[in-house]
Parts: structure tokens; C-alpha cells; sequence
């Protein structure tokens, strides 16, 4: 197997690679920026060697944000669209009678099927979680899109775990007995050994989302508790970080070195971490499920051939939403041109790959959730705008008030700016904006 230092060379030298590009996209499930060590932001960290070394062969993304929840994310990177216009403001249900991304949604692999000179084929591997039953069941994946699907359909709940889990391939179901961070990574390398290039290949890990356990001992170094009637659960969510990490140093290890040379590789979380695994200085009631930082600020980590110079960190403001319109220019496929009449909110990242001078893409960045998930009308609990300095936050329910603050000189969020009398001319000012702004993406619908 290779090295990590093995690794991270090839993925430096990938910047002259000329071929038609792959593309391999990474999504860990409930990981924020405090829990991978290249952000350096968190303590008690696991040990993510693998994910560091894309960060030092790539372009770190300091400040992205995603949905305070998973389905919601995963939308907007497969549609290049928030939730209020795809109907996904909250996490989806597995019944058949709960909502499912709208197949009249055009997708990643749809996108690249229009372009079907550049012969593109591709697969989704792991955790779906965006819909099933009302849109073809274990066939939901395949009828959205992809070619390929192998993977569950959401999260585990009983009685199924990481050692006992629901499988889709194509639509033929299974139960599996090994652990889910390995049959996923199984999974996506077994379909890379004979996928015709270039290809384009998403791997959604289930790890760390809940239930919390102890992964095969081979796969962690972090030290568990013993097990008592009150249990910590940050150490386990730490083994299952180290554990996916493990596994994604050996998916890298399995792609040939000519193979990887060409291939762009994204990371990223889909939502900030849980409040019961959130440690100092992060406020666990910051964090998973609300709109503050905790909550929808995640790693985003591109390393690969579209990357000019390696090595770079990009403070400018990026939305998960704009990987739809990012991973179409990695393929040279312009993304708004491709769908005349569609609404997107995306936009291309690819131009801080490009150059390390590039400026401000957007101004702008937004979240939000809602219920329920459907056509509407939604109830939303939060939305959240920001840009370089200020962050408006809406909260709806239940109190219909909102919150600013300043995250340059307040990057924890501890002082609302509406309140307690009246804010300066500059707060006030920006207030007003971010407010029209976030009003105007909403009731318009022209973008952000």
C-alpha cells in the first residue's frame, strides 16, 4: 500500500497531468472544520492523515459553508440549487409515502450526460439519502441519474449498524455483516477497477453519523473509554473519523498512479458536527442542526490536475452549492449554459483552482432549514446569510427575530448586534443589506 507521503506526492504532481479529467468526490457524514486536522481549528482531533495530505497537495477552503443538516446538502451538491427551490429542508425519510429529490431535478451524471462526447460514466457509492420509495425505491439513485449504485438509502436505524446494514446495488437489496466504512470504500474500488475513463465517481460515507461504535481495531489508534453506564461519545466519534480516514488512504492507494495523476479529488463535509460531540472552543449549541457557525461552516478540500499551484488556502466565501457548477468546469462543461431555464444558485469555484490570485467569486453565502420537505409552504427554523464580515441569521421559528454579528471580531457568535440597543451606522447598514439580499434570493428568486 502506499504511503501517505506517497499519496500526497502523486496528488502534487497531478497539477501537469493533460488528459481528460476523473473526478472523485468525498462526502463525510456530520464533520465540521473542527475535526480535521489540516483546519487546525479543533482539539481532541483524530488523527486524518489521508484527508491532510489532499489539503497539502490541493486547495483548502476555509470558509465554506453547507445546510445545517444532510439531505438539504446533498441536493445542492447534486443540483447545483437550494433546498426552497428542490423542496429539501430537512433530513428525508426512508418511508415510501415521505418526499424524495424530484426526478424533474437535473443531477451531476444527468449534467455530464449532456455532454455525452466527453464520455463520461458514473456512479454514486454509499449513502443516498435523498429519497427512495416515492421515486423507485432501492432504484432511486439509478433513476436520478447515475449508471452505478451501490450503497444505503439513509441512515442506520434499528436494527440495523455499521456491522449490520441495508445494500443497494442497482436496485437488488442485502444486508451486509462487514463495516460500513469498508463496504463503502469496497465498493467504489471495486467499480474504479473496471470504469472506463474519464469517469466521475461520489462516495458518501455513513461515518461518523450516528450510532456511535468501535470500528475494526486495524482501522483507529484513538483511545477508548471503557465502557461504563455513562459513555463520552467524542472519543468514538473521533475512532469512526480515523477510521474513515484510514479507509480513504486505501482507496487512494488502490487507484495506479497514472490514474490518480488525472483525477481531481474533492472533500467535503455535508454539515456541521453534532452538539453531543462538539468539544471547547466550539459551543455544542452552535453546532449540527442550527445556522451558526458550528452548524454549516465545513471542510472543503480540491486537490487534483485543475489545481495550478498546491498547497494554497482560499479564505473567499464558498457554498457546497457551488460544486455542481466547480465539478462541471473540472470537466470543462459549462453548467448554466447546459441548462437554459434552470434556476441555479451555483457558482464555479474552479477559477480559485486556476489561479492563486483570483478574486471574490461571490459575496455572498446562505443556509437554511425548513419543514416539511415537499413543494411548500415551509416553516423555517433558520436561514443565515453572510458575507467576508457580517452574518445574518432569521430565526422564524419560534421567535421571528433576527441576529448579527460581526465574525471578524466575534468568530464565535457571542454578540448579537440587534440587540441590546441601538447598532451603528455600519452595523445597521449591513444589516439592511444582508436582510434584502437574503429576502430577495427568497421571494425572487435571482440568485446569490
Amino acid at each position: 500500500m502506499k504511503t501517505n507521503i506517497q499519496i500526497a506526492a502523486l496528488i502534487a504532481i497531478a497539477g501537469t497531468a493533460t488528459a481528460q479529467e476523473n473526478i472523485l468526490i468525498l462526502l463525510a457524514d456530520d464533520v465540521g472544520v473542527d475535526n480535521i486536522g489540516a483546519y487546525a481549528e479543533g482539539q481532541d482531533l483524530a488523527p486524518t492523515p489521508n484527508i491532510d495530505a489532499l489539503a497539502a497537495g490541493g486547495v483548502l477552503f476555509r470558509n465554506t459553508w453547507a445546510n445545517p443538516v444532510c439531505s438539504p446538502t446533498r441536493a445542492a451538491i447534486q443540483t447545483g440549487r437550494h433546498g426552497f427551490r428542490t423542496g429539501i429542508g430537512m433530513a428525508l425519510g426512508l418511508a415510501p409515502t415521505s418526499y424524495a429529490l424530484p426526478t424533474s431535478e437535473v443531477i451531476l451524471p444527468e449534467l455530464f450526460d449532456l455532454h455525452d462526447d466527453l464520455g463520461y460514466s458514473h456512479a454514486a457509492i454509499g449513502k443516498w439519502h435523498l429519497g427512495n420509495g416515492s421515486v423507485g425505491g432501492g432504484l432511486s439513485p439509478n433513476i436520478a441519474g447515475y449508471d452505478h449504485f451501490n450503497g444505503t438509502l439513509g441512515n442506520f436505524k434499528e436494527p440495523y449498524d455499521y456491522y449490520f446494514w441495508p445494500a443497494w446495488v442497482n436496485g437488488n437489496f442485502s444486508v451486509i455483516t462487514h463495516y460500513a466504512t469498508v463496504g463503502t470504500v469496497e465498493a467504489a474500488r471495486q467499480w474504479l477497477e473496471t470504469a472506463p475513463e474519464p469517469w466521475i465517481c461520489y462516495v458518501a460515507f455513513n461515518a461518523p453519523h450516528t450510532p456511535l461504535h468501535t470500528p475494526p481495531d486495524e482501522l483507529f489508534t484513538v483511545e477508548l473509554p471503557d465502557p461504563g453506564p455513562r459513555i463520552d461519545p467524542r472519543p468514538y466519534f473521533c475512532a469512526d473519523i480515523e477510521a474513515m480516514d484510514t479507509e480513504i488512504g486505501r482507496l487512494l492507494a488502490s487507484i495506479d498512479s497514472d490514474t490518480l495523476e488525472r483525477t481531481n479529488i474533492v472533500f467535503a463535509g455535508d454539515n456541521g458536527t453534532p452538539s453531543e460531540s462538539t468539544v471547547a472552543p466550539f459551543d455544542p449549541d452552535h453546532a449540527k442542526l442550527t445556522c451558526y457557525e458550528g452548524g454549516v461552516n465545513v471542510p472543503l478540500i480540491i486537490s487534483g490536475p485543475s489545481v495550478a499551484v498546491p498547497g494554497r488556502e482560499v479564505s473567499h466565501l464558498v457554498s457546497l452549492v457551488d460544486l455542481f457548477a466547480t465539478i462541471a468546469d473540472m470537466a470543462g462543461i459549462d453548467a448554466e449554459a447546459s441548462l437554459p431555464g434552470v434556476e441555479l444558485d451555483s457558482v464555479s469555484a474552479y477559477p480559485y483552482l486556476e489561479a492563486t490570485n483570483a478574486l471574490p467569486q461571490r459575496q455572498t453565502v446562505y443556509s437554511e432549514i425548513f419543514h416539511p420537505n415537499g413543494p411548500g409552504p415551509y416553516e423555517f427554523a433558520a436561514r443565515t446569510i453572510r458575507n467576508e464580515r457580517y452574518k445574518l441569521i432569521w430565526f422564524e421559528v419560534p421567535t421571528k427575530k433576527y441576529a448579527l454579528y460581526n465574525l471578524v471580531l466575534d468568530p464565535w457568535e457571542q454578540v448579537n448586534l440587534l440587540k441590546g440597543g441601538t447598532p451603528n451606522a455600519t452595523d445597521l447598514s449591513a444589516f439592511r443589506y444582508l436582510r434584502n439580499k437574503m429576502t430577495g434570493l427568497i421571494d425572487s428568486g435571482t440568485g446569490i
